[in-house]
Parts: structure tokens; sequence; C-alpha cells
């Protein structure tokens, strides 16, 4: 089964690589909750709002390649 984070990501991709490349954003549910420059940015503005669980994903600049574990 593929989460609802997921399934975002994957829909508006070319949308989140326009608006966010060269970012981290954290995904919940159908929605982007933080931003940041790095993962550690983003981690803490999570932690803050308090939200559990989200997606936290690298968007790649056109010409990065994205390793995905």
């Amino acid at each position: 089964m593929v989460s609802d984070e997921m399934l975002y990501l994957m829909a508006n991709k070319e949308k989140l690589e326009a608006e966010q490349s060269g970012k981290y954003i954290a995904l919940y549910k159908n929605k982007v909750i933080a931003v940041g420059k790095t993962i550690h940015e983003v981690y803490e503005k999570v932690r803050k709002i308090k939200v559990k669980n989200p997606l936290i994903v690298y968007i790649p600049r056109k010409g990065e390649e994205a390793l995905l574990i």
C-alpha cells in the first residue's frame, strides 16, 4: 500500500520540482508542512509543530539525481 504522502509526491512532482528544487520538504497527508535547505532544518520545523511520521524528501535540482533509500 502506498502512503498518502507518496501519492501526493508522485501526483505533484512537476509542481514541487518547480517550486522547491534543491530543498528538503516534509509532507503530511496531502500537504507540504515544512521546507528547508537541510534535512535537519525540516526535521526541527516538523518537531516544533508536533507532526508524527511525515515523509521528508529532497527535491533534486534539474540535472541532479536523487537517491532513494
